[in-house]
C-alpha cells in the first residue's frame, strides 16, 4: 500500500494520524499495528487479499508517519481505540472488519467496547487481550521487565529505541534472534529491516506511554460479549504473546475460530504469510457474509493451509 496517497485523521489530542485507504468495493478491513511497528507488517497480507477487501492501514500516535502524541497521557488503550474510530470516520467507513497484530489486538478489542455497532468482525493475530508483560518470555521475567520499563524516563526510552535500531545492523543479531525464538526461522534478515528502521523513528514519550497503558489494560470482561465473527490466530513458538493466550481468547469468545500455527513466533506474519492469508480469505468469504445475514458460527479450529 506504499504507493497509495497518504491521508490524515485527527486524534482527540489534536495529533495527526496517518492512514492509507485502498478504496474499492471489497469488504472494509482496518489493519491495526502492533507496538513499535508500522504498516509494513501488513504489506504481504494486504497484497494476498487483493481486491476482495478495501484495506485501510494506519499508524499509532508516535509511530510510522503519524505525529508524536501531543498528550502522551491520553495514549491509553481506549484512546487508541478512539484513534481507530477517527480513522474510520475520516475514511468514511461505517462498519469494518478489524484485523490486528500484537498490541493492536488489545486496541481492536477495546474498539468493541467503544463502538460495537461499527465492528463487522475481529481477527486478532499473535496478540494478547490483557497485561502483555505478565506473559512476556515467562511469568517471572515479564513482570520484572515491566517494573524496569515503567521507571524509565522518556529520554532513556529514546536511547533504548535508538539502541534497538542500531542493533539491527550488527552482524549476527538476526541469527541470534532466530536461535532465541524472537524471530522465526523462516524470516529473512531483509524482512526485518523495516522493523529496525521503524524503531529509530518512534517518539519515545508516545512509546513509553503506550507500553504502560498496555500493561494496565484488560479486555477479559469483553470477550464473552463479542457476537461478531472472530478468527483468532496464535503461534506455538511466540515468546511475546504466547499461543495459549490466543487459545484462551478463542475459547472465551462465543463462536470464535482458532487458527493454531505450531512453528509461528511473534514474527508469524512474516514467516507464515501463506497460511495466514488463506485463513483470512476463508474468514472473509464465509464468516463476514454469514454475519451480515445474521447467522451464527460454531466454534471451529482452523487447520493451517
Amino acid at each position: 500500500m506504499s504507493g497509495l496517497p497518504q491521508k490524515w485523521a485527527i486524534a482527540g489530542d489534536g495529533t495527526s494520524l496517518a492512514y492509507r485507504d485502498s478504496g474499492g468495493d471489497g469488504v472494509p478491513v482496518v489493519f491495526t499495528n502492533g507496538y513499535a511497528t508500522s504498516t509494513y507488517y501488513w504489506d504481504g497480507l494486504v497484497e494476498a487479499l487483493g481486491d476482495r477487501v478495501r484495506a485501510i492501514t494506519w499508524d499509532l500516535r508516535g509511530h510510522g508517519r503519524s505525529q508524536a502524541a501531543r498528550d502522551p497521557q491520553s495514549l491509553t488503550v481506549g484512546g487508541c481505540a478512539d484513534d481507530l474510530r477517527r480513522v474510520m470516520d475520516a475514511a468514511g467507513v461505517e462498519r469494518a472488519v478489524l484485523v490486528a497484530f500484537s498490541f493492536g489486538c488489545q486496541i481492536v478489542l477495546e474498539a468493541w467496547r467503544l463502538m460495537p455497532e461499527r465492528v463487522m468482525g475481529l481477527v486478532p493475530i499473535l496478540g494478547p487481550f490483557e497485561r502483555p508483560f505478565d506473559t512476556l518470555i515467562s511469568p517471572k521475567v515479564g513482570p520484572s521487565l515491566f517494573e524496569v520499563f515503567r521507571r524509565v524516563r522518556p529520554e532513556w526510552a529514546g536511547v533504548m529505541l535508538k539502541a534497538g535500531a542500531w542493533s539491527g545492523r550488527m552482524p549476527g543479531v538476526h541469527g541470534a534472534a532466530q536461535l532465541t525464538g524472537v524471530v522465526g526461522r523462516g524470516v529473512r534478515a531483509e524482512a526485518m529491516r523495516p522493523f529496525y528502521e521503524t524503531l529509530g523513528g518512534i517518539d519515545a514519550a508516545s512509546w513509553h506511554a503506550l507500553g504502560v497503558a498496555a500493561q494496565e489494560h484488560s479486555a477479559r470482561d469483553l470477550l464473552e460479549t463479542i457476537d461478531v465473527p472472530t478468527l483468532v490466530i496464535a503461534g506455538g513458538r511466540d515468546v511475546f504473546s504466547p499461543g495459549e493466550l490466543g487459545r484462551e481468547m478463542a475459547a472465551l469468545i462465543p463462536g470464535a475460530r482458532l487458527m493454531w500455527l505450531d512453528e509461528a513466533t511473534h514474527t508469524g506474519l512474516l514467516g507464515h504469510p501463506e497460511p495466514i492469508a488463506a485463513a483470512v480469505r476463508t474468514y472473509l468469504r464465509e464468516i463476514a457474509p454469514a454475519h451480515r445475514a445474521g447467522t451464527s458460527q460454531p466454534e471451529t479450529e482452523v487447520a493451517p493451509a
